[in-house]
């Protein structure tokens, strides 16, 4: 394939032929085909060295590579060059710290899309304001780190910006919020706001709230009911997903009085936030105000003992629950299950360590639409599992469990067999698993239940065909060449494994499949 893109692509425009020759005039389609099973570097390095005039890879590249530039891409030597020359092809653009965002100020580059400066350590406001006079008309996405004079340039520009989708305003320095609820005003159709990693603590953005009557505690909106009559007064947002990760919070108020302008908010984010503790009245008042809510993410947040339970009452139908090192209890579990076990798509709820083993197997056998479940640092006790036990999760898609092993001198006869059988019973159920993450459990390291051998049983995981990433190195089974070899077999997905090696003639084994199979991430 090397020699082959070397030969398509040429290294001299001198010698470039006129024409196709006639070994290469095959459909572009057949072309895409082949060069799909390159990596991305490969492509965008024979992208550099082509002309523009050459043959089948540009063809390819000028539709595909340039349409879509990475953070990575930046590193390539004449990218710069590259750029330049193809800036009328760029839509989706990331810039990396030292990314030179002076080639996107081009005439020709006009054609933005997505656009993520972001990561930009020093952006010049008259580069940025070039960028967006060109590109407002047809951004759909928009990322950057703020100051008080970048503001003033996407507050000049956002009116232009009528197609705008999503909006990350991270970072900033110097805002006001006054300037932020005008800068929403101006730009209505916006469905992912983020304001996360900013300090937010001397706002109440009680300026983009609407004028309806507060809550009893005065730190919200009214009914639903009594903000319909003022639909007239004051415009409703169109955001859908609301992101305050990281951010410095002191007033309930910041995200209520937002959220009061938001009816049709399905998603939120408030992972880390500081210096806010969320309350059982903060979730009732905020369910009130958008009752469309969904999937909410309240990792390494601090919440009062009652708030899990309330939000899971006043909140039925949820989709999504990230709260990872959360509070989350037994009795929080069961009434998540009560109010949302059919609806619920994605749990994570690792290092929560105050739930216990019975709860985990709770959410395998009643959740059928699970698809992610994380549930590190959690305790399974596959003891637990009673024979008519199946887990009802076979939308699953991502799974990290952790298997608690305890010690020898608790097993019966034939016990641990019988235990391991069950769990690779159910495991070959979730046959469209693509991240598989199996742990030994935290709090003791007895007999190792599954070693992932032939001999106790691996065949039985045939099933799980569509397997990409593999990591079983918290189980402390050392994994031979043969299971390696069986694995690349049946799981001819597989992207990525994390295993422990055994002796030092199946680490040469592992080491020529991995010559063979150089995709392969073994670590």
């Amino acid at each position: 394939m090397d020699s082959a893109v070397a030969e398509s692509t040429g290294h001299s425009n001198a010698s470039a032929p006129a024409a196709t020759p006639s070994y290469l005039n095959l459909p572009l389609e057949l072309w895409q085909h082949i060069y799909s099973f390159l990596p991305h570097a490969s492509l965008l390095e024979g992208a550099l060295v082509c002309s523009t005039n050459a043959l089948s890879l540009p063809l390819y590249c000028q539709s595909q590579i340039w349409a879509s530039f990475g953070a990575d891409d930046w590193v390539f030597e004449g990218i710069y060059q590259g750029l330049c020359r193809n800036a009328r092809l760029l839509r989706k653009v990331i810039c990396t710290a030292k990314s030179q965002i002076q080639v996107l100020a081009t005439q020709e580059c006009r054609s933005l899309t997505h656009l993520d400066i972001e990561q930009l350590r020093f952006l010049n406001a008259q580069v940025l304001e070039e960028v967006l006079e060109n590109n407002a008309g047809g951004l759909l996405s928009l990322r950057l780190r703020l100051d008080r004079t970048l503001f003033q340039v996407v507050a000049d520009k956002v009116e232009k910006m009528r197609g705008l989708k999503e909006l990350y305003l991270q970072h900033w320095e110097g805002v006001h919020q006054e300037a932020i609820a005008a800068l929403l005003n101006a730009c209505p159709h916006i469905e992912i706001l983020s304001l996360g990693c900013n300090s937010l603590y001397p706002f109440q953005l009680d300026n983009l709230r609407l004028d309806s009557p507060l809550s009893d505690r005065g730190t919200g909106p009214g009914p639903v009911s009594e903000r319909q009559s003022l639909l007239g007064t004051r415009s409703l947002f169109k955001i859908r997903t609301l992101i305050l990760d990281g951010s410095a919070i002191l007033h309930e108020g910041v995200v209520l009085n937002l959220a009061s302008r938001c009816p049709e908010l399905e998603s939120l984010s408030m992972q880390g936030c500081y210096g806010i503790r969320l309350t059982s009245e903060f979730i009732t008042t905020l369910a009130k105000a958008t009752p469309f809510l969904q999937r909410v993410n309240f990792t390494n947040q601090s919440t009062t003992d009652d708030f899990f339970t309330t939000l899971f009452t006043v909140l039925p139908g949820l989709k999504e629950l990230r709260a990872t090192s959360s509070s989350l209890t037994d009795t929080d579990i069961q009434v998540l299950l009560q109010n949302s076990a059919v609806s619920l798509e994605v749990l994570d709820i690792g290092f929560c360590t105050s739930l216990e083993s019975r709860s985990i197997l709770a959410v395998l056998t009643q959740c059928p639409g699970l698809e992610y479940l994380d549930a590190r640092g959690v305790d399974f006790n596959p003891r637990d599992m009673e024979a008519q036990d199946v887990w009802v999760c076979r939308q699953l898609v991502f799974l990290y469990l952790e298997i608690l092993l305890p010690k020898r001198a608790h097993y019966a006869a034939g016990e641990p067999a019988q235990i391991r059988e069950r769990i690779y019973q159910q495991l070959c159920r979730l046959d469209k698993l693509k991240s598989l993450h199996l742990g030994a459990g935290s709090k003791d390291r007895g007999v190792n239940i599954l070693e992932m051998s032939l001999l106790t049983g691996l065949s039985t995981l045939s099933t799980l065909n569509r397997l990409e990433r593999l990591d079983i190195k918290g189980l402390n089974h050392a994994v031979r060449g043969s299971e390696v070899v069986w694995m690349l077999t049946h799981w001819p997905r597989l992207k990525s494994m994390g295993i422990l090696l055994g002796t030092n003639a199946d680490i040469e084994l592992i080491q020529a499949v991995h010559r063979i199979h150089q995709h392969i991430r073994i670590w």
